[in-house]
């Protein structure tokens, strides 16, 4: 393929661009992060390996949000242990030893991902027994932290930005947003997601405070924040007239059994189309309707 030099250097170049690309779609962000975390607790000295490997300041601190800045990915990690390492972990983790053993491991915990997504709502409303019985093991203290990664999954199969270097950029000691996601170089949506184990989430005064500082900040350092996205299982009647009210900043409030749906749809068509502006219509957005409209 090409008939000059140039020609096969510019097909060699947007080949390994585009498996970048691929090897970073195998997993969710709440995958890698998931795999990164295995493989420290397997093999402690990981971060200097990583640092080492892909000569990265011995100061800095290795997550996932850093790789991926960085292209590295989930497949670069895992052919920087050797077969008898991988092996290691593939059997330590109860998978198969048929076949390749890095795709296997990849593979493992991109299932992993889509279980949880599968159960979306269980996993809002904390519902242990239900996660357990779907064959999903986690623990309650990790429900917050896991309903939030899941949602970025989620927001990123409907081809959302979900901008993590400007979010750690934003976010303080005090102050930590869930998620941004990026309209353009300015414009900004900011979302918070929220788990509630009994009904409905109602801590808007609590909430409100909460968005309105990352808002505040992120102004400062010259965004603009089209909307605020709250996602939880379900809203009560007095949050979402307080959201519907309020005149400081625009809010959006999305059940999770919404957003599930909203999926759900995207992935059903044949070529799909979800507009980030179809989240900022204030107010608790009509998921069945946005789903229609895909």
């Amino acid at each position: 393929m090409g008939t000059t030099l140039d020609e096969r250097i510019g097909l060699i170049l947007n080949s390994l661009s585009g498996a970048t690309e691929k090897e970073f779609d195998s997993l969710s962000a709440s995958g890698f992060k998931q795999l990164l975390k295995t493989l420290e607790e397997h093999f402690p000295t990981m971060p200097a390996v990583l640092k080492e490997a892909f000569e990265l300041e011995p100061t800095e601190i290795i997550d996932t949000e850093k790789l991926r800045s960085l292209s590295i990915t989930p497949h670069d990690i895992l052919y920087l242990l050797s077969n008898d390492e991988v092996k290691e972990v593939r059997d330590s983790i109860g998978l198969s030893k048929r076949g390749n053993p890095r795709f296997a491991i990849l593979e493992s915990f991109a299932n992993a991902t889509d279980k949880l997504i599968e159960n979306y709502d269980a996993l809002a409303r904390r519902d242990v027994n239900a996660l357990r019985d779907a064959g999903v093991e986690v623990l309650e203290a990790d429900l917050g932290i896991k309903f939030e990664e899941v949602t970025k999954a989620i927001l990123e199969v409907l081809e959302l930005n979900i901008d993590e270097d400007l979010r750690k950029d934003l976010n303080t000691t005090k102050d930590k947003a869930d998620i941004v996601i990026s309209l353009s170089d300015n414009d900004i949506i900011i979302g918070e997601a929220k788990t509630c184990k009994n009904g409905d989430f109602a801590k808007y005064s609590t909430t409100s405070r909460q968005v309105k500082a990352y808002v505040t900040r992120a102004e400062n350092q010259g965004k603009r924040v089209a909307q605020v996205l709250i996602i939880a299982p379900s809203f009560s009647e007095d949050f979402i007239e307080s959201a519907e009210m309020d005149t400081e900043v625009n809010i959006s409030l999305l059940e999770a059994h919404g957003l599930k749906l909203i999926l759900d749809a995207y992935k059903s068509k044949r070529n799909p189309s979800f507009a980030p502006k179809l989240l900022t219509k204030g107010g608790l957005l009509k998921a069945e309707l946005i789903a229609k409209n895909i």
